[in-house]
């Protein structure tokens, strides 16, 4: 199958259709399973009107649009296959990836065992891949090439030997499958976390290597700003002219902020320092790790997939709320690439300049997914950033003046950020616009704290 996987449509994706069907949900499908038990419980495929009776509900308007797409030879008087019609649904639906593997191995396990035996792994990849092919309108394999395929898949799933396949052995090898789940993200537009964060890497390898292009070797630490963006130029075709320069512009004001700690390195005014550039292109090769469709912007169910890219965690519902909320600042429904870079950064005087770490360091201390940090938290963030001092206090027995300390900073900073109407209504939490915008102050801060409390 491993060409196959590369085989060109016989048309463009109906990507309207697509992001239709990741709308619905599983517990829909069931209501399908049931009407079929109850009342087509001998057929094997339907007719238009059956398909109408069965699967109108959750189709709605699309539903004879994929009874042709379904049917062999594209005709609305021909019949399609009952597990192709489910298989659709459950492999586009907008459930968790995980969620769906688990159905549809439920699905095809016939006889109730808990395992999967191959005739019923050959029919589970035969009406899965078949029906994909179908909808992307891709040429759909031949049944014997599906089955020698399945043949083969088995052998090297059953790590056991013991001639059945257990639902872990059947969703280690889909989720590892990086050929198969390429092939559903260019043609499914289906993205899984385990792809996200390969595909994520592998982009921060390519920028890597033309970081090293660009600085003349491996080891060097500088680059000058024009022949980076001469090769972002020729390499990255797909972006604006203006967007390229923007990422210039804040590589550049970064690096600045990293030579103010380091004298020895103020020689590079057109520099780009390595360590700056792979810090803000770990966020851009998020970016493109998520954006499946590369369009230049993610959606709100693109957005899990972006954050944990980046950062490596699976967020919650809620958390995805909140950002996408802070995120779309045009309120356009979307986060394009410029408003998720800039999201990362703290803007002084029209200046951008990134501050991923910091936004990995408040992720660490919100405890709660809130999208704010409580005097609580600062305070914990504080104390851990401090725990050099909170040792000398110990040895001195003043560790109730420490804690008294931090917790005074800690209140400080709220206070400094915090509105009145804030401080009225007792809402003493710093959001991450507060946090990242305050930090850079409360470094250098903190940094003359420690400097004064060494001298005591």
């Amino acid at each position: 199958m491993g060409n196959y996987f590369r085989t060109v449509p016989k048309g463009p994706l109906e990507e309207t259709l697509i992001n239709f069907l990741k709308t619905r949900k599983l517990q829909h499908i069931n209501d399908c399973i049931e009407m079929i038990n109850d009342s087509y419980p001998t057929k094997s495929t339907l007719i238009l009107d059956e398909y109408l009776d069965v699967f109108g509900g959750i189709l709605e308007e699309w539903t004879e649009q994929v009874f042709i797409l379904l049917e062999n030879n594209n005709s609305a008087a021909g019949q399609v296959d009952i597990y192709e019609s489910l298989a659709v649904i459950i492999v586009f639906c907008g459930e968790e990836f995980n969620t769906k593997l688990q159905f549809i191995y439920k699905m095809f396990d016939f006889d109730q065992s808990g395992e999967i035996e191959k005739k019923e792994l050959i029919m589970t990849l035969q009406t899965s891949i078949r029906a994909l092919c179908k909808i992307a309108k891709l040429q759909t394999p031949e049944l014997k090439d599906l089955e020698y395929f399945a043949e083969k898949m088995f052998v090297q799933l059953d790590s056991d030997r013991s001639s059945s396949i257990s639902f872990h052995e059947f969703s280690i090898w889909l989720l590892n499958s990086w050929e198969l789940q390429d092939f559903m993200l260019q043609y499914a537009l289906i993205q899984t976390f385990e792809n996200a964060d390969r595909r994520a890497k592998e982009r921060r390898i390519f920028f890597q290597k033309l970081y090293e292009s660009a600085s003349g070797g491996v080891n060097q630490q500088y680059c000058d700003a024009d022949s980076i963006k001469t090769l972002f130029l020729t390499e990255l075709k797909e972006q604006k002219k203006e967007t390229i320069e923007l990422l210039i512009e804040i590589l550049i004001q970064s690096t600045k902020i990293h030579q103010q700690h380091d004298e020895q390195n103020q020689q590079y005014p057109n520099g780009i320092l390595k360590e700056a550039y792979e810090d803000i292109m770990a966020a851009w090769s998020a970016f493109d790790a998520s954006d499946i469709n590369s369009d230049n912007q993610t959606s709100i169910q693109e957005l899990k997939f972006l954050l944990y890219a980046y950062e490596g965690d699976k967020p919650d519902l809620f958390r995805i709320k909140e950002e996408m909320k802070i995120l779309d600042k045009d309120n356009s429904g979307y986060v394009s690439r410029e408003e998720w870079i800039q999201y990362l950064c703290v803007e002084d005087k029209g200046k951008f300049q990134f501050r991923g770490n910091l936004k990995q360091l408040f992720n660490k201390y919100d405890k709660d997914n809130s999208g704010a940090l409580s005097i609580l938290e600062i305070k914990q963030l504080l104390t851990d950033n401090m725990k050099d001092m909170q040792t000398k206090f110990k040895l001195k027995g003043q560790s109730d003046n420490f804690e008294e300390m931090v917790a005074q900073l800690a209140q400080e900073v709220v206070d400094d950020l915090n509105s009145e109407d804030d401080k009225q209504s007792n809402d003493r939490t710093l959001t991450w616009i507060e946090f990242k915008n305050y930090m850079d102050q409360a470094v250098l801060k903190l940094h003359k704290l420690k400097e004064f409390l060494k001298s005591i």
